[in-house]
């Protein structure tokens, strides 16, 4: 088999999957084909996809990847996409935000930091598979721990957590 043609059957599986997609998930569909050769031909094709400024790039979403537009098209395909059902409420985004920097929280830490009860905002992003549950702490009631999921990664347009801006916090001299 050509490194072509390995190329091309990558391709089909990252446009048939559409969601992102694990080395792993692609090794099990490509099953006789060795996982370091996808990964290989998988590494070409981002770099090539950089060089020739394709239409497609191949992104990847904390070691899954997808086919994405660039984000420099944008402008061209607003009007294509309904962006009601993807906004989010300031509260919303400020709950996210303490889980994004936080994870993994309580519900109970997040609502000591906010001031407020949290419950149907998390619920909302619970909703949205932009945070998921990531287990229960050993202490009485056993309360939830939260954190955030690949699909927030792909929303906020991030490779990974570490590309979250830097908080700056400034204290008053007062």
């Amino acid at each position: 088999m050509t490194e072509d043609y390995l190329k091309g059957l990558i391709e089909e599986v990252l446009y048939i999957w559409a969601e992102p997609i694990s080395i792993d998930e692609i090794s099990k569909i490509l099953y006789d084909l060795p996982k370091a050769d996808i990964k290989k031909c998988l590494d070409e094709m981002i770099d090539e996809r950089k060089d020739r400024q394709t239409g497609l790039v191949i992104r990847n979403f904390n070691n899954s990847f997808q086919f994405t537009t660039r984000k420099a098209s944008d402008k061209y395909f607003e009007s294509l996409l309904s962006k009601s059902d993807k906004k989010l409420t300031n509260s919303t985004l400020e709950t996210l935000s303490i889980i994004a920097y936080k994870q993994p929280i309580t519900r109970v830490e997040i609502d000591k930091i906010r001031g407020v009860n949290s419950q149907s905002t998390i619920d909302s992003l619970l909703e949205k598979k932009l945070i998921t549950e990531k287990g229960r702490l050993d202490k009485i009631g056993k309360p939830i721990i939260y954190g955030t999921t690949d699909n927030f990664l792909q929303y906020f347009n991030l490779n990974s957590l570490d590309d979250l801006p830097e908080i700056r916090i400034e204290k008053n001299e007062d």
